[in-house]
Parts: structure tokens; C-alpha cells; sequence
């Protein structure tokens, strides 16, 4: 019998500590969609498409470059004025996408 209670009061904490922990949780910051408009762009470079990096330091999904600062600040546009600034990122001339 005291072993029984002493699995469910186990029990008990264990699956509070998993409530706690989904409702404690950072909520995701991914914007799939972000990486979605670079790559859509006809100017991104494709060797830099899919890539975090892009816009983050490091592997991504963190702190921001100065690219994706500049990024969030035209709206997360591409716009002229970003792909002026960072020639590094755009293509020239538009390239064939396949």
C-alpha cells in the first residue's frame, strides 16, 4: 500500500513537472517565413538560401547580423535600398531558379 501511494505521488510530480515545463517554455521564435521571402527573392544567392545565417550569427536562430537588424528593420522586405546595402547577399543579375 505505501509503496502504491509512493507511485502515485511520484506520478503526480513527474507529470507536474511536465505541465511546468510546457507552460514555462520560451515560446518558438522560427520564422520559417523570413527565410521564405530571401529565398523567394530573384537577387538571393542560392549558396545562401535555406540558410540560417543569413540573417542570424552564429548557426542561427539567435542573435541577429546586421543584415537581419536591417532586415526587421525595412518590415522583412527585401527591398532595394537592403540589397544596396548588402551586396554580399544578392546576385547582380537574377539567375535561372529551377
Amino acid at each position: 500500500m505505501v509503496g502504491r501511494l509512493k507511485l502515485i505521488v511520484c506520478g503526480m510530480f513527474v507529470a507536474l513537472a511536465l505541465m511546468c515545463g510546457l507552460f514555462a517554455s520560451r515560446p518558438v521564435a522560427a520564422k520559417p517565413m523570413f527565410m521564405d521571402r530571401y529565398n523567394r527573392d530573384p537577387l538571393a544567392k542560392t549558396e545562401l538560401q535555406n540558410k540560417c545565417t543569413v540573417c542570424h550569427i552564429g548557426r542561427g536562430g539567435g542573435e541577429r547580423n546586421d543584415f537581419g537588424e536591417a532586415f526587421e528593420d525595412a518590415g522583412f522586405r527585401i527591398t532595394p535600398k537592403l540589397r544596396a546595402q548588402f551586396p554580399d547577399k544578392f546576385e547582380r543579375e537574377p539567375t535561372e531558379k529551377h
